[in-house]
């Protein structure tokens, strides 16, 4: 959970940031791009949010859940 809660606060700051600094955020001498491609890069790498998020669930639910979507009906 803690990995979770970090990602997404960090990518949070780090966006909000670049939306601060507009389209000078983008520039390489300001270190607001390299913290968020970090960020971002964190959030892929070691698993997704989104499949934390599964995990984090399937032990407060004590069941598993399926990663695939459901059939959909003809």
């Amino acid at each position: 959970m803690a990995k979770l809660a970090c990602n997404e606060a960090g990518y949070f700051a780090a966006n909000e940031a670049l939306q601060i600094m507009g389209g000078m955020g983008f520039s390489e001498e300001i270190t607001v791009q390299y913290c968020q491609r970090r960020t971002r890069g964190w959030m892929i790498a070691g698993g997704s949010v989104e499949i934390l998020k599964t995990k984090i669930a399937e032990g407060v639910f004590r069941r598993r859940f399926s990663q695939r979507p459901a059939d959909s009906p003809d």
